[in-house]
C-alpha cells in the first residue's frame, strides 16, 4: 500500500513538473496571438487535473494512516512552508473582502494572477516539495525546453524567424521587436529566463566530462538571450545571478576556475557580436553598443584563470584557506552597493552629482524613469495610502489592481505608441503590486516565502551544490520583478524551483547530513 501510494504522488508530482517546466514554456496555440492566454489555459487544466488527483491521494493517506497526517502536519515543517501556507490563507482572506469577486478569482483578463492561480501555486508547492525524486529524463527535458525557448529568442534578435510566428510583420513594427521566442513581451521573457538561466549557467559550472561541452553551448546561449532581450531588468537579473554563483565559487580555487570559465563564456558572446557585426532588431528605445570592453573582460578572466590554475597545479593556493578570499569579497560587495545608495540618493538632490555621471536617467527617480514606472508606482503608492485599515492589512483583492485604480483615481499615465490606450493590470513591481492587492500581510507572506527559500538552500548549498541553482534563481527573479510581474510562466516556475529545492533540504534534513 505505502509503496503503490507512493508511486503515485511521485507519478503526480514527475507530470506536473513535466507540464509546467518543460512544456509550458515553449507552448504556443496560434503563435503570438493571445499567447498569454493560451498559456494560461495549459496551466489551468494542467493543475485543474494533477493537482486535485494529488489531494485526494493526500486526503486518503491522512484518513488511514495517521503516521502519514504527523509527518505532514509535524515534521519536517520548514520557514518556507509556514509562508506558503500563510501566503495561500492571505490570499483566501483578501478574496473575500475583495469588491471584484470575479476578478479576484480568476485574475484580470490576460494575466490571470487571481485567487485560483495563488491556490494552485502553493498546492504546486507542497505537492513538488514532499514528492519529487531526482530524475534525469526530467532535468534533460527541462535542459532541452529552456535551450530551445532561449536558442529562438536569440535567433528572433538577430533577424531569424524558425517558427514563422512573424510572417506578414514588417522587422519595424512594435510586435516585431518586442515579442521574442515562445514566451512573448519582452518583460515576461526576462522573467523566464531569471528563473531558467541558473540552470543552464550551473550545468555548465558543475558539470564534467564531454558533457560539459553540451552544457556550455547552452549556457552561452542562455546568457546571450539575456545579454539581447533587450530590457534594463534582464541585466540586473544577470548582474545577480552572476553575483551568487560568484560567492558560491569562493569555498576552493578549483570552483573558482569554473566561474571564471562561465564569465568567459558569457564576454565571448559579446565579443564575436563586437567582432562581427551582427545585426540585431531590438526595441525602439533600445540600442545594442557593440564595444571592444566584451574583449577586455575575456582577456582579464583569461589572465586570472592561466594564473590561478597554474598555482592551484604548483598547491600555491594556501591564500584561500580561512575563508579570507571570502571575507574580502563580502566586504568589497557591501562597499559596492552602499557606495551605489549614495550616488543614487545623492543624484535625487543634487544636479551637479547627476551631471558628473552624464545625467544617466536610471540615476535621476521621476516620473519617467524606468518607462514611466516612476508615475505608476506614485500612483499605486497614493492608491495603497489612501485605502484604509482593511486594504493596508489584505489589500483589493487578488490581480484587482487594475479594477481598483481604474475605478478609484485618474490613471493618466503618460504614454505614447503602442501602449497609449493600454490598461495597467499591474504595479509593474510585483512587491509593490503584492501589497496593493493582498497588503502587508500578503506581502509579508510573499516576501517571507522567497527570503526564507534565498536562505534555506544558500545554508544547505555546500551539502548540495545544486542547490545554486535555487539561490541563483530566487536572487534573481527577486531583483528582476522588481520591475516586472507575476504571470502565468515565470511564477510558476520559480515556485516549482523552490519546490524541487526544498524536496532535497527535506531529504538532508531527514537524513541528518
Amino acid at each position: 500500500m505505502n509503496g503503490k501510494y507512493g508511486e503515485w504522488q511521485k507519478t503526480i508530482a514527475f507530470l506536473y513538473l513535466l507540464v509546467i517546466l518543460t512544456f509550458l514554456p515553449i507552448y504556443m496555440k496560434d503563435g503570438l496571438a493571445m499567447l498569454g492566454d493560451a498559456k494560461y489555459v495549459l496551466y489551468r487544466n494542467a493543475s485543474m487535473i494533477l493537482l486535485p488527483l494529488w489531494l485526494i491521494g493526500e486526503l486518503a493517506a491522512l484518513l488511514l494512516r495517521r503516521g502519514r497526517q504527523r509527518e505532514l502536519l509535524c515534521g519536517g515543517f520548514s520557514a518556507t512552508d509556514f509562508f506558503a501556507v500563510c501566503f495561500a490563507a492571505v490570499s483566501c482572506l483578501s478574496y473575500l473582502f475583495s469588491a471584484y469577486k470575479e476578478t479576484a478569482f480568476w485574475g484580470y483578463s490576460g494575466w490571470y494572477m487571481g485567487l485560483f492561480t495563488q491556490l494552485s501555486l502553493t498546492a504546486g508547492y507542497f505537492l513538488v516539495s514532499r514528492w519529487y525524486e531526482e530524475e534525469r529524463f526530467l532535468s534533460a527535458c527541462v535542459w532541452i525546453s529552456a535551450f530551445a525557448v532561449c536558442l529562438i529568442g536569440v535567433l528572433n534578435r538577430t533577424g531569424g524567424d524558425p517558427l514563422h510566428v512573424y510572417t506578414d510583420m514588417a522587422w519595424w513594427e512594435w510586435n516585431r521587436r518586442n515579442l521574442l521566442s515562445t514566451i512573448g513581451n519582452i518583460n515576461w521573457f526576462c522573467s523566464y529566463l531569471s528563473v531558467t538561466v541558473p540552470f543552464l549557467l550551473y550545468c555548465f559550472w558543475a558539470g564534467k566530462g564531454w558533457r560539459r561541452a553540451v552544457w556550455g553551448i547552452g549556457a552561452f546561449v542562455g546568457g546571450a538571450a539575456l545579454i539581447l532581450q533587450g530590457s534594463s531588468s534582464g541585466y540586473a537579473a544577470l548582474a545577480v545571478m552572476l553575483a551568487m554563483l560568484f560567492f558560491s565559487s569562493l569555498d576552493h580555487p578549483a570552483v573558482f576556475l569554473r566561474f571564471l570559465e562561465t564569465v568567459m563564456l558569457l564576454s565571448l558572446f559579446g565579443f564575436l557580436m563586437w567582432l562581427f557585426r551582427i545585426g540585431l532588431i531590438l526595441p525602439h528605445d533600445v540600442e545594442y553598443r557593440y564595444t571592444p570592453a566584451w574583449g577586455a573582460v575575456l582577456l582579464v578572466c583569461g589572465g586570472i584563470w592561466g594564473l590561478l590554475r597554474m598555482m592551484c597545479i604548483r598547491k600555491k593556493t594556501d591564500f584561500w584557506e580561512g575563508g579570507r578570499i571570502r571575507k574580502v569579497a563580502m566586504w568589497a560587495a557591501g562597499i559596492l552597493l552602499i557606495t551605489g545608495a549614495v550616488v543614487f540618493a545623492g543624484c535625487q538632490v543634487s544636479d551637479a552629482l547627476w551631471n558628473v555621471f552624464g545625467k544617466h536617467r536610471v540615476l535621476r527617480f521621476d516620473s519617467e524613469w524606468g518607462s514611466m514606472r516612476g508615475q505608476l508606482w506614485a500612483v499605486a503608492w497614493r492608491g495603497f495610502w489612501e485605502g484604509g485599515l482593511g486594504r493596508w492589512l489584505y489589500g483589493v483583492g487578488p490581480d484587482c489592481f487594475a479594477c481598483y485604480f481604474y475605478g478609484n483615481y485618474p490613471m493618466d499615465i503618460m504614454v505614447s505608441g503602442q501602449w497609449q490606450d493600454a490598461v495597467y493590470a499591474n504595479a509593474h513591481n510585483e512587491w509593490l503590486n503584492m501589497l496593493i492587492n493582498e497588503g502587508i500581510m500578503g506581502l509579508t507572506a510573499y516576501l517571507g516565502f522567497f527570503l526564507s527559500a534565498l536562505g534555506r538552500f544558500w545554508a544547505w548549498r555546500r551539502k548540495n551544490r545544486i542547490l545554486t541553482v535555487g539561490v541563483m534563481a530566487v536572487a534573481a527573479y527577486g531583483v528582476n520583478q522588481f520591475f516586472s510581474f507575476g504571470q502565468v510562466v515565470s511564477t510558476p516556475l520559480i515556485f516549482l524551483v523552490i519546490a524541487v529545492c526544498e524536496s532535497m533540504c527535506r531529504k538532508m534534513d531527514r537524513d541528518g547530513k
